[in-house]
């Protein structure tokens, strides 16, 4: 069957208005010849149907779409009727969220249904507290699984935690979360050290386990330099009254949410970039996040935390002054080293070139493609 009457739809309870990972994945199959379509959820400030490079998304409307039992509820239950009177080959779903309603659609149009697990959702944290909602979705996944053909992950750890519960699974890809390569500017242009302001910076998504505190703390510490903070999230309040209180609003720019587009150019401006994740759950011993590969995209030393992920990828490419997450001077030490040693920052700095040439979505596209042509084999 030609690939351009394969249709492949990806379902998400993202709104999908900045999911890079489904954006890339989408893409690449369009490019590849494939017709494809994403199914997400309609929020108050996004239109029903928007497009993307040439990817429709389609958003699905319900009552309850900020959170709670009911919003997953009512939506698998829309999505469920929405896939019913689709047409597709591949069902592309992304997370546990959303495999109830699709796989039930599946089940009844015959196609074939890819799971791609953003996270090891049984080593969620939300799960260590709500142990009942825990288990009904661990049960929800263990009765679904069976009906996938293939499985995606985002990194090999990962993929060994799920092949542990899960040994019946046939077929399982590693997909990193790697930026666009050719989307992130010519190597030439990256700024070197004395290019670059005195700051540290922080993105990402201000929540439990990313280490904030620790950083706010470790500032205090820090003899020069600043901290630019972008994102949003839960203890975005908290962390605005710490700096309010501690008079560190000199030192500490919390800038909340800034666009995709200036993100890249307000990385390249730091001489330092911030991940420390906080070994507390599962995900968070084992985590690849967007904003690791993004610092090293846009030739920005980390500071990150001493994970095993985060060894493993700086014993490849040594990018990285890893640090203890829960030891303020640790860090403070870290960012005055990257903000102030210049020939120690231009090592790290050519690491990071060198990396981003291997770390990026073009090289992670071919896994993709070559697992929907060995799926693809299979439509009649």
């Amino acid at each position: 069957m030609p690939k351009s009457v394969i249709k492949i739809i990806h379902t998400t309870i993202s709104p999908c208005d900045n999911e890079r990972r489904i954006f890339n994945q989408a893409i690449t199959a369009y490019h590849q010849g494939y017709s494809v379509e994403i199914l997400a959820l309609k929020t108050s400030e996004l239109p029903e149907i928007s497009k993307v490079n040439q990817i429709t998304i389609k958003r699905i409307a319900i009552r309850f779409w900020r959170k709670g039992p009911l919003k997953f509820l009512s939506f698998n239950i829309k999505l469920f009727f929405r896939l019913l009177n689709c047409d597709f080959h591949i069902l592309h779903v992304h997370d546990l969220w959303v495999v109830p309603g699709s796989a039930l659609a599946n089940f009844f149009k015959k196609g074939i249904l890819v799971y791609d697990a953003h996270e090891y959702f049984r080593g969620l944290e939300v799960f260590q507290q709500k142990k009942i909602s825990g288990f009904i979705w661990a049960i929800t996944e263990r009765l679904f699984i069976k009906r996938i053909s293939a499985l995606i992950v985002i990194n090999g750890w990962h993929q060994r935690l799920f092949l542990k519960d899960y040994p019946s699974i046939k077929k399982s890809t590693v997909i990193m979360n790697f930026p666009n390569l050719t989307d992130s500017g010519n190597q030439e242009t990256i700024p070197g050290f004395e290019q670059r302001n005195k700051i540290a910076i922080f993105q990402g998504i201000l929540k439990e386990g990313r280490g904030l505190r620790s950083i706010l703390s470790a500032m205090e510490r820090v003899k020069s330099g600043k901290l630019q903070i972008i994102g949003f999230g839960e203890l975005e309040s908290e962390l605005r009254h710490r700096i309010n209180t501690d008079r560190l609003q000199n030192r500490i720019h919390l800038r909340g949410k800034v666009a995709w587009s200036e993100i890249l150019q307000e990385t390249q401006k730091a001489r330092a970039g911030l991940v420390l994740f906080e070994p507390l759950s599962v995900n968070y011993t084992y985590a690849s996040p967007n904003k690791f590969f993004e610092y090293v995209m846009a030739g920005t030393p980390l500071i990150a935390s001493r994970i095993p992920t985060f060894e493993e990828f700086n014993r490849e490419f040594e990018v990285a002054l890893l640090v203890d997450p829960s030891r303020p001077e640790e860090i403070a030490s870290a960012i005055e080293f990257m903000l102030t040693r210049q020939d120690a920052w231009e090592t790290y700095h050519q690491n990071c070139l060198k990396a981003r040439l291997k770390w990026n979505w073009e090289t992670q596209g071919e896994a993709l493609v070559q697992l929907y042509q060995e799926l693809a084999e299979s439509i009649i």
